[in-house]
């Protein structure tokens, strides 16, 4: 969204931000902050304080080459977010980026519950067929002890950027981010065994390692478990998504680096 950003646009956006949420800060951020940011979408947290729950979204827009954060904060109502209480022209400011994983770029959980469950369940009942898969980064807690949360993350943003290379093509193919280092894939008109083959050929190609770190940098290694299954196996979202977890733990549990279909 920075593409074109002037600052006109920036202040009618913080001031359109104001009306919807309790606190609206935008600073000028050190040049060095860069590095913190894997992409331009939303960040999103939950905050306790003062006997109460806030949300609190973080973005950074490029105004001249100068990077700027805005920070909204609202405390939470019962179950009433606050983009519920957004204009629709404020929601469509802010959508994507509420769709979008802030680490990889990959969409998120809040996408596959809102918009891919949807897309899906309406294509069974028109009579056509789609395939998921679940994929985890073996020994995810090992490779945080021996080199760091900020080296997962960049092994995680490799996987995420790896599978985008095959699986991001809107309308039919997708990659999400659901947390940690579990991705999901999804593929519409596809069967799990085809699914299964072509990540197979796509696994076997794939280089599995990255230097990462903060500071003194290493070659992290690391292998994956995936598990895949499709509609035609299942009545409804919450067995197709039970069913993938399920082979995606009997991959990990035979060792990982495979597929179960």
């Amino acid at each position: 969204m920075e593409q074109g950003w002037t600052e006109r646009d920036l202040q009618q956006l913080t001031e359109a931000l104001r009306t919807v949420f309790e606190d609206v800060s935008a600073v000028e951020l050190p040049p060095e902050s860069a590095g913190h940011w894997q992409d331009d979408a939303m960040q999103v947290s939950y905050e306790q304080g003062g006997g109460q729950v806030s949300c609190v979204l973080r973005r950074r827009v490029v105004l001249n080459g100068v990077s700027y954060g805005i920070q909204m904060c609202a405390p939470l109502a019962g179950n009433t977010l606050p983009e519920d209480r957004m204009t629709e022209r404020e929601r469509e400011l802010v959508r994507e980026d509420l769709n979008r994983d802030f680490l990889t770029g990959a969409y998120n959980r809040r996408y596959i519950e809102t918009v891919l469950r949807a897309e899906l369940e309406a294509l069974v009942a028109a009579g056509g067929r789609a395939a998921v898969a679940l994929i985890s980064l073996d020994n995810a807690d090992r490779l945080r002890y021996e080199h760091g949360q900020p080296a997962l993350d960049q092994v995680v943003c490799t996987i995420a950027n790896q599978w985008k290379k095959h699986y991001d093509a809107p309308g039919r193919r997708i990659v999400c981010r659901l947390h940690g280092g579990v991705l999901l894939v999804a593929c519409k008109e596809m069967d799990a065994a085809a699914l299964a083959g072509e990540m197979k050929r796509y696994y076997a190609e794939m280089p599995c390692g990255c230097v990462a770190g903060a500071g003194m940098m290493s070659r992290v290694s690391f292998t994956l478990s995936i598990g895949v299954a499709d509609t035609a196996e299942v009545h409804s979202w919450e067995e197709l998504y039970h069913l993938c977890d399920g082979r995606l733990r009997e991959a990990a549990a035979a060792g990982g680096n495979c597929i179960r279909a």
